[in-house]
């Protein structure tokens, strides 16, 4: 039983038996009853806002862990898995997690800088010597492993037809789930950069080069090398590449946002919350080929709330340090002020990059200076806030609805543990 249902407890007994108990020992436990009531109150109200959000926009199901001062003070799952029967969504719901990957890969990568196999400015080519000369506009360049890990190497993810590169990614087709990363360099490979590396950030297929690293150095799969170094010690026992098959019936069906605009998806529009698949459907059954470090991983509220507080407690778990305060420290830290970050502005106040994962530069929307945060493509957020010991996972499976999930959330955790 955790603390706070024992004051509520007591709490309850007290409005009992206030007639046999002493007027001076009443006072002595009035205050701190009388916080754990409003805290009651406070998450009554929550859940009643979370039950109202998924019902007026027709949204599938939530699962919402919050942690302040290293003490769960809300965890609760809401609706259901699909709005069109009455499965309701569990705790132990499967999400895909898309670019919630890539703060875990972050730190991989940081482990062998720490244990000394390699180090921040060395030249990814020194792990990577399949990749030709990087070049912009006919300059060779150097690519550092900082670099990769902050997203300021130069690499897009393609896709487009604005420009010569972004169409070389859709030719190239790197994050084929048919790949190996391997062949995912192999792809890469003779592309130009898109910018001189250091020049500005951009979101990218970074994350996946770096898991290309951690198998070359780790001489290991990538999946093997997580498994051991970071989810095993945290007891992310559900945190995968793909969902194990007697599991299958955990993963949630899909749906996804057709916003438009990164403003547009700013508050949920009913009409464009579409589905798009159900989980008994998804290719995330089954075992990629591509390992992707920036967007492969399936995971829970539960397992990501280790590896939050983990981050959140300075890389120790207990009393395990998984990795250097040095290196979180960098990790935790901005490396984009001053520079151009690509598409943040337009979703995020005063916020840089660090290594794989958001940084507040400065104090905004409630969340204070120092918090770092990321999302997922597929709904899925995460946040924390070292200044107010707060650490927030909430996953829900519609695709580009994190900007809206977010903008609705932040306002309504803060009250929660706000006098």
């Amino acid at each position: 039983m955790n603390n706070l249902k024992r004051k509520v407890i007591f709490a309850l007994c007290s409005i009992g038996m206030n007639l046999l108990i002493q007027p001076a020992v009443v006072a002595a436990y009035s205050e701190p009853v009388e916080q754990a009531l409003i805290v009651a109150t406070k998450t009554q109200a929550l859940n009643q806002n979370i039950d109202a959000l998924l019902n007026k926009y027709d949204l599938p199901g939530l699962v919402l862990k919050i942690k302040h001062r290293g003490e769960i003070i809300h965890y609760s799952a809401h609706g259901k898995v699909n709005v069109d029967n009455d499965k309701p969504i569990t705790k132990d719901a499967l999400f895909r997690i898309y670019s919630m990957s890539k703060p875990i890969t972050a730190f991989a990568l940081l482990q062998l800088v720490d244990s000394g196999k390699i180090s921040l400015e060395d030249d990814i080519r020194t792990y990577l010597p399949k990749f030709q000369p990087f070049e912009v506009d006919g300059v060779k360049q150097v690519v550092t492993i900082h670099q990769l890990l902050s997203h300021t190497a130069g690499f897009g993810y393609g896709g487009g037809i604005k420009n010569w590169v972004d169409i070389r990614y859709l030719l190239a087709n790197p994050l084929s789930r048919n790949n190996t990363l391997e062949d995912l360099v192999n792809d890469l490979s003779g592309i130009d950069l898109k910018f001189a590396p250091g020049e500005k950030f951009e979101y990218s297929i970074a994350s996946d080069i770096q898991g290309a690293i951690i198998e070359k150095v780790a001489a290991m799969p990538l999946d093997t090398y997580l498994s051991r170094n970071i989810f095993t010690p945290l007891n992310m026992k559900d945190t995968h590449f793909s969902v194990p098959t007697e599991q299958a019936e955990r993963l949630v069906d899909m749906y996804e946002y057709d916003a438009g605009t990164f403003e547009q998806a700013y508050i949920f529009n009913k009409e464009k919350i579409l589905f798009v698949e159900k989980g008994s459907d998804s290719k995330f059954l089954e075992k990629p080929t591509l390992l992707s470090g920036g967007g492969g991983l399936i995971s829970t509220a539960t397992d990501y709330s280790q590896f939050v507080s983990m981050l959140l407690n300075r890389g120790k778990h207990n009393n395990a340090q998984l990795l250097s305060e040095e290196l979180i420290d960098k990790m935790l830290s901005s490396h984009t002020k001053g520079l151009d970050t690509h598409f943040m502005p337009r979703v995020y106040n005063g916020t840089g990059f660090g290594y794989g994962i958001g940084i507040k530069e400065v104090t905004g929307d409630t969340r204070k200076q120092g918090t770092f945060f990321w999302g997922g493509m597929g709904g899925t957020i995460f946040w924390g806030d070292p200044q107010s010991e707060l650490e927030v996972v909430a996953m829900m499976q519609v695709e580009d609805g994190w900007v809206g999930l977010e903008k609705w959330l932040i306002p309504q955790v803060y009250q929660l543990i706000n006098n």
